[in-house]
């Protein structure tokens, strides 16, 4: 009887072991999890600095994560099912919701018209966009930066289609080189790859974007994601949104973040120069009436026919405008 006794207290014990030892079993929920697209350049700045910070942890959130170098490249990989939230120009994500891909605007990730520029080699003797007639000039085809130097800014200096050759270079740390190398001419690039290239006397900047457009990034969601894991998507904001905090109130403090995270791509650049181009930048996550007029705006462009024509019809924009979550992310902030 004593040998029974013992034996079911043991098979007890081992039980509540066990329930104590599994978080389903007793109750408690694992933690939720996002798959997350960071873009290489300052545009990912703010997912850098939850990710090393320990933001996205804090607010219950495991993140999976990969860097793209273009917004686009993100967006392919919403569409393959490998990431759950990811960042976009205007242009790709335009493109994307009139080929049908199920995703939502759920912030405005920045405003990046500041640290994109046309550069040149240091030495070279141009000094302004209307002197690349007959030059080669690397571009990020299908990209909103691609879009506005073709409709807009080569434009206002006199030049249309066909008076420049486009070299499509989708990777901005591949620009430097194909300019040192004399493969192009010129090219458009962005922070952080504007600052280090000045800062290692290799270019030269001749223009910005912001005359021509704020080029404004969208963060976006899938809408499984959405639907199936809404509270990831706010837990994801609520750590997004206190990187966004840190850079507005101490950015020195946010570039030598973003630096260290720079040393580990090979990038040892000072945390002043660092702390120039993401000042460059502009954070305003709210997706205001203006931002959806923006869009439908450019979405005319684009169905017009400036540029390459892209859209062959108006998408729904305003279905496509998640504010709710945002909005949930930022109360009690």
């Amino acid at each position: 009887m004593s040998n029974r006794r013992e034996a079911v207290m043991t098979m007890v014990l081992a039980l509540g072991l066990a329930l104590f030892a599994d978080p389903l079993a007793s109750g408690q929920l694992r933690p939720l999890t996002i798959r997350l697209g960071v873009h290489t350049s300052v545009l990912g700045a703010p997912d850098v600095i939850a990710i090393r910070e320990g933001y996205f942890k804090q607010e219950g959130l495991e993140v999976e994560w990969r860097r793209f170098a273009l917004g686009k490249e993100g967006r392919d990989a919403m569409i393959a099912g490998a990431i759950d939230i990811n960042a976009t120009a205007p242009t790709p994500f335009l493109i994307g919701l009139e080929k049908g891909i199920p995703y939502s605007a759920i912030a405005i990730n920045s405003f990046f018209c500041g640290t994109n520029h046309i550069v040149v080699r240091k030495d070279s003797d141009l000094n302004s966009v209307a002197q690349l007639k007959g030059k080669r000039i690397g571009l990020p085809k299908g990209t909103i930066t691609d879009y506005v130097f073709v409709a807009r800014m080569a434009p206002s200096f006199g030049l249309r289609v066909g008076d420049y050759e486009i070299a499509n270079i989708p990777d901005a740390k591949d620009r430097i080189p194909s300019l040192v190398a004399k493969a192009i001419d010129a090219a458009a690039l962005n922070d952080p790859f504007v600052s280090v290239g000045e800062h290692d006397g290799l270019i030269r900047s001749i223009e910005n974007y912001c005359k021509y457009d704020p080029l404004p990034f969208i963060a976006t969601a899938t809408n499984k994601v959405v639907k199936d894991k809404p509270d990831a998507v706010v837990a994801y904001l609520r750590g997004w949104l206190r990187a966004v905090k840190l850079l507005k109130e101490d950015p020195v403090k946010a570039a030598t973040i973003y630096g260290e995270d720079q040393k580990s791509l090979g990038h040892d650049v000072p945390v002043a120069v660092l702390d120039r181009s993401l000042r460059r930048m502009t954070w305003d996550p709210e997706i205001t009436p203006k931002m959806e007029q923006y869009l439908a705006d450019q979405a005319k462009d684009l169905v017009a026919g400036s540029g390459e024509g892209r859209l062959k019809a108006i998408p729904d924009i305003a279905k496509a405008l998640n504010r709710d979550l945002l909005r949930k992310a930022s109360q009690g902030r």
